[in-house]
């Protein structure tokens, strides 16, 4: 390099960006979240953490078993005087928060709280933003506008910035809480269209990732209905009554609102990608998709 050049930093997202790849159905597959509030700035890796090691272990088994993904979270209430444990149930849609100090919060066994017919949960929607550089600089560098944005908005919603939540190359990421609603490439702009489509009941599917609980093979079927319907309510729901696969071929039918039948074809395609999918890659990738090949209506279920 020249003395008067200049060194191209590469990142993953703008790359993302510039490539056209489609973020819907790229949603981390996850049934829940463990989230534990860390008032000193995030490690590369949850095990890192200051807390005890094995209470870390014990939270990263519950989370397997639980198809969860550990967290770090923090916000401005974050203080090193307290410390919130919080479980979201992203399939019954609810959250329950215990509150504890750094010292004691190892103490906690969190699963008792989780059986335990007299625990309060919530359902009010909050927020998770990834904004963890040591993972990838790109969710420092993009997620933490977000988050900030979002933490000082006039709506005083709650908001947490995060350790990685998935999908380093679509940052910044959001995660609405506790239906497991993923967005992508969130920009400041982007952020007074996410919060009045979760007041209203909706998604903002610009930025829509998927919802988490679903497979990719799901989050893709549901993106293609929504948008053959034109149906973006957080309450969209659907079921798969037959799937037929040959090759990379596959076939569904569908019920939408228990009378309205579908059948999607689609065509399962690896995609080389011409740039490294993190920042941290040492070399190109290749990503998978489901392409809408036909989209028929069925005679109406009786």
């Amino acid at each position: 390099m020249s003395k008067t050049g200049t060194r191209h930093v590469f990142f993953c997202s703008a790359a993302s960006r510039y490539f056209k790849e489609d973020i819907h159905g790229s949603a981390a597959n996850y049934n829940g979240f463990i989230l534990l509030e860390h008032s000193d700035p995030f490690p590369e890796k949850v095990n890192q953490a200051h807390f005890d090691p094995l209470f870390i272990t014990g939270l990263q088994e519950l989370a397997k078993q639980k198809k969860s993904k550990l967290l770090l979270i923090r916000n401005k209430k974050t203080g090193f005087k307290t410390c919130r444990l919080i479980y979201v149930d992203c399939i019954r849609r609810r959250y329950l928060t215990l509150h504890s100090t750094p010292a004691d919060v190892a103490a906690i066994r969190l699963e008792y709280y989780m059986n335990n017919p007299d625990a309060i949960w919530e359902t009010e929607p909050f927020y998770i933003v990834c904004t963890n550089g040591k993972k990838d600089k790109c969710c420092a560098k993009f997620g933490f506008p977000v988050f900030k944005f979002i933490e000082n908005h006039d709506k005083a919603v709650t908001v947490f910035e995060s350790t990685h939540v998935g999908g380093d190359r679509f940052a910044a990421n959001a995660v609405c809480l506790p239906r497991g609603i993923y967005y992508g490439r969130v920009m400041v702009e982007d952020v007074d269209a996410i919060l009045e489509a979760t007041e209203q009941g909706r998604i903002h599917y610009p930025n829509y990732r998927g919802l988490s609980t679903r497979s990719f093979l799901y989050q893709s079927v549901e993106c293609y209905l929504r948008e053959q319907l034109n149906d973006f309510s957080a309450d969209f729901d659907f079921a798969i009554v037959a799937q037929e696969e040959a090759d990379s071929y596959i076939r569904v039918e569908v019920i939408v609102s228990a009378t309205q039948r579908y059948r999607l074809s689609l065509l399962k395609k690896t995609i080389p990608y011409p740039y490294y999918l993190t920042c941290k890659s040492s070399k190109p990738g290749a990503i998978t998709k489901y392409l809408l090949e036909a989209f028929e209506e069925l005679p109406a279920s009786r």
